[in-house]
C-alpha cells in the first residue's frame, strides 16, 4: 500500500483519439505531456506562472509506471501530490485515474522539480509563498 501524500489537486485531461498508439491504448509518451500539462496548469492556478526571464521551475527527473491500459474514450483524472520538499526541489507524485472509475490506479507517475533563476542558469529556493501553499496542503516544507 503507498504512502498518503499531501494531495494538491486533481487536473482532468479528455483523451483524443490520436493518443493512442498502434495497438489501441494511451501511447506512452502522453503520460509525461499529461503530466507536464497538469503541472504548469497547476501553478498557473496556484499563482506562479513559467516566466522565462524570472525564476521557476525545470524538470530534474521523471519517471511513470503503467499499471492498466488507457483506452479512448477517457477523461483522464491525474493527481497532483507532495512527495518530498527539499530547499530549490520539489518530488511530485501523480495516480493517473479513468473519471468514472476512482478505485483503479492506471499509472503512477513522479516528477522532480528544481527551481532556477533560468537568466542565470542556477538553482534557487522554492519561493516562500510557494512552500506556505505547500504547508496548507500537508506537506512538510
Amino acid at each position: 500500500m503507498e504512502k498518503k501524500l499531501p494531495l494538491l489537486d486533481i487536473i482532468t485531461i479528455s483523451m483524443r483519439w490520436g493518443d493512442m498508439d498502434a495497438v489501441g491504448h494511451l501511447n506512452n509518451t502522453y503520460y509525461f505531456r499529461y503530466m507536464e500539462q497538469i503541472r504548469v496548469e497547476w501553478l498557473d492556478a496556484a499563482g506562479f506562472p513559467i516566466d522565462p526571464s524570472g525564476i521557476g521551475p525545470v524538470l530534474g527527473a521523471t519517471s511513470c509506471t503503467y499499471k492498466r491500459e488507457l483506452t479512448y474514450p477517457a477523461t483522464v483524472a491525474i493527481t497532483i501530490e507532495v512527495e518530498k520538499v527539499g530547499r530549490s526541489s520539489l518530488k511530485l507524485r501523480h495516480h493517473f485515474y479513468k473519471q468514472g472509475d476512482p478505485d483503479t490506479i492506471y499509472a503512477v507517475g513522479e516528477a522532480t522539480l528544481v527551481w532556477v533563476d533560468y537568466q542565470a542558469g542556477k538553482s534557487v529556493s522554492i519561493p516562500e509563498p510557494l512552500r506556505e501553499r505547500l504547508r496548507a496542503a500537508g506537506a512538510e516544507a
